[in-house]
């Protein structure tokens, strides 16, 4: 609108110009990017889109600086852990087959060949061929020219919701289904297509999902999703796709034939103050700096309390992991504990909550349990593990998974190999556990090459549990030993929204293969087919650019073969981006040791399938009670159902003992007493023990 305002200001003192003085001067109309500029100055968070995108296509191309970087790239990308699976995936996979390395060479030709004409145009290219199709939360390059300035969005979120459970879900505006329930309009067409077919082309785009359905539920507003991550959803904010332009404005339909169009939008998020121009934009937001230090953990926790949940009876100070009860008839012994992601900013005290929570509420008479995996994009390894055991204590987690060999990563073995002091253990072939949990006993034990799918990998490791190195010990190991499972596999339930990824996936994949819990799937695309709980990244190592480029630099090859191989490895590439990263470990399912295809690639349809309703936006509560009638009342299920097979556990009933809490509720709170010490968030911490999803 003030962009409006001023072109029209422009026309009219260019009126008042001609009809005043004879003959007159051009006005010169203000740069795109000098307005956004100025409407921050203004006050303003946000722009028109087609402003922004004028501003950003304006940005002459720094060809050199891009071939650069493309070079810069390569390397980095080498680490990826599935590129043939990619090139060719399954018969189910329901996205399309790429090659990341080609697409680089396309994008690198096109450069060559001058095709680009702006830097926009390059970085949109960059990000459609070689990133976004992967479909890979921890695969990402959010590239300085995307994300420094400005980031694309729209100004109301979606809800997709059943009416009465059963029927097909609709789609709505968010604040109108909040507010007027059921009688909300239904919007049946957006810019011209069917709703449900743009957002599913939308998702498509970008989405860090390798889950259809969990792709078409992250485009809508959710509760768990707006406490964690994004408040409206990614149709209208945060989504991979919003780093290109989606056009300057968003056309509903509604079934009574009615039309709402809004502008979109984008949002500031650079400082303008140099920029006047898009050759200044460039300058300003486009020089190779330091990655930006993200050495906090997140929190969600809101003066104690968590928007849209009931109160919890115990929870972390920083609301990541949380217990509740439910009420009601037929919901008494029902406890439910979330976990919105594996990052806390105390890994002890996330420990203590699991474990004095799961002994509180068998103390108060508790049977049942909901594990709410919403919004949980990942986080800690070792707590992922450690909350497993807390339930499961005398099962072995499996934890398979393996390495793409490539050059830097074998330079990077043969050097730290010799180095007892190496901070991470993929390094060293005296560290990690072999598929048997033996040690391995030589260097080919255990980084081969062992060849699969016309590619070469380590042999399946597993992490040593009883390592010191880990720094929290591990329920099961050390002096965390003699506990029993609280609860029996049958009375647990898994609560997905299809976004559970990283971390997420281990936990949930040894939950539900080896503990033999019962999971259900809320949302999903306008279906009543089954749907995956665990629809984010399955992979089991997410590892930053800046990460291997710190391995890399700083240590020096035992050959003339590897010290020139560490020399491909350049900081432009993490220079130039907000975030950027890859999946530098597959996660290798028990049932797939054979065929070595990637839990990525298998697909895991959940138990049974809810749809969202009207009264779940706001009330988590809901949620969980529809999720305890389906688990364990043979309550409705859109598919499946829940029915318990015997698996590995020991699914016999706890005897009388329960776990002792180690620590009280502070009186008058919901929080524990004592002091946890925050975890040291150093760059080698992260690198080694955090597996999230980039955002």
């Amino acid at each position: 609108m003030k962009q409006a305002k001023h072109s029209l200001a422009l026309a009219l003192a260019g009126f008042i110009t001609s009809a005043s003085t004879s003959p007159t001067a051009p006005v010169p109309v203000p740069a795109p990017c000098a307005l956004i500029r100025d409407a921050q100055v203004a006050g303003n968070k946000t722009v028109s889109a087609k402003l922004a995108y004028d501003c950003l296509t304006s940005v002459p191309l720094g060809k050199k600086q891009a071939l650069d970087l493309v070079d810069s790239l390569e390397p980095y990308l080498e680490w990826q852990s599935d590129p043939t699976y990619l090139a060719h995936p399954p018969a189910w996979y329901e996205y399309p087959a790429y090659d990341l390395f080609e697409g680089l060479k396309t994008v690198r030709k096109n450069l060559v060949d001058n095709n680009y004409a702006n830097e926009y145009a390059f970085h949109a290219d960059l990000n459609l061929k070689v990133f976004l199709p992967a479909h890979d939360g921890h695969l990402a390059y959010f590239s300085d020219l995307l994300t420094n300035g400005t980031r694309f969005g729209r100004p109301e979120g979606l809800v997709s919701i059943s009416l009465n459970g059963s029927s097909i879900p609709v789609i709505m505006l968010k604040d109108e289904a909040i507010s007027q329930g059921n009688q909300a309009r239904v919007i049946t067409k957006i810019n011209g297509l069917e709703a449900h077919t743009f957002l599913e082309n939308e998702a498509a785009i970008g989405c860090g999902s390798q889950d259809a359905d969990a792709c078409y539920n992250e485009q809508f507003f959710q509760l768990a999703q707006a406490v964690a991550h994004t408040p409206l959803g990614n149709h209208a904010r945060g989504g991979r796709s919003l780093l290109v332009y989606q056009g300057p404005n968003t056309t509903y339909t509604f079934a009574d034939g009615t039309n709402h169009t809004v502008d979109n939008i984008a949002t500031i998020v650079g400082d303008f103050t140099s920029v006047k121009d898009g050759k200044s934009f460039y300058d300003t937001f486009c020089t190779p700096a330091p990655p930006p230090q993200n050495n906090e953990a997140p929190g969600v926790a809101v003066h104690g309390a968590i928007p849209g949940y009931p109160t919890p009876v115990l929870m972390a100070s920083d609301g990541v992991v949380a217990g509740f009860y439910l009420d009601g008839a037929g919901y008494e012994d029902v406890a439910v504990i979330t976990l919105l992601s594996f990052e806390s900013r105390s890994s002890y005290e996330f420990q203590a909550v699991v474990q004095s929570f799961l002994a509180k509420a068998r103390a108060d008479g508790k049977t049942k349990l909901i594990v709410d995996f919403q919004a949980n994009g990942g986080g800690s390894i070792v707590l992922g593990y450690d909350f497993f055991k807390q339930l499961f204590p005398d099962i072995e987690p499996d934890g398979y998974s393996r390495w793409r060999l490539n050059g830097g990563f074998l330079g990077l073995a043969r050097s730290l190999s010799s180095n007892p002091f190496a901070g991470q253990p993929w390094f060293r072939w005296q560290d990690d556990l072999n598929i048997t949990n033996l040690p391995f006993t030589s260097f080919k034990d255990k980084f081969g090459p062992v060849a699969i799918n016309n590619d070469a990998y380590t042999n399946i490791m597993r992490w040593d549990l009883n390592h010191t190195s880990l720094g929290l010990e591990v329920t099961g190991y050390g002096n965390r030993i003699d506990f029993v499972s609280p609860f029996k596999a049958q009375d647990i339930v898994l609560l997905y929204d299809g976004f559970c990824a990283s971390t997420c996936t281990l936990a949930s994949e040894m939950l539900r293969i080896q503990g033999g819990v019962k999971s259900i799937a809320v949302g999903g695309r306008p279906n009543t087919r089954g749907m995956q709980g665990v629809g984010g990244t399955k992979g089991s190592q997410a590892l930053d650019i800046a990460d291997i480029y710190s391995f890399t630099s700083s240590t020096d090859g035992i050959n003339k073969g590897d010290r020139k191989e560490f020399a491909r490895y350049t900081p432009l590439a993490m220079q130039r981006a907000r975030g950027a990263g890859l999946n530098a470990r597959d996660q290798i399912l028990r049932g797939n040791v054979e065929d070595g295809l990637p839990a990525q690639f298998v697909y895991e349809e959940a138990d049974c399938r809810l749809f969202w309703t009207q009264d779940m936006l706001t009330n988590m509560t809901s949620i969980w009670k529809a999720a305890a009638s389906a688990a364990f009342h043979n309550g409705h299920c859109v598919e499946g159902g829940i029915v318990y097979h015997n698996a590995t556990a020991n699914t016999t009933a706890p005897g009388s003992s329960v776990n002792k809490a180690k620590y009280t509720i502070r009186p008058g709170t919901n929080i524990l007493e004592g002091t946890f010490p925050n975890d040291d968030r150093t760059p080698e911490f992260l690198a080694t023990y955090i597996n999230k999803i980039i955002m």
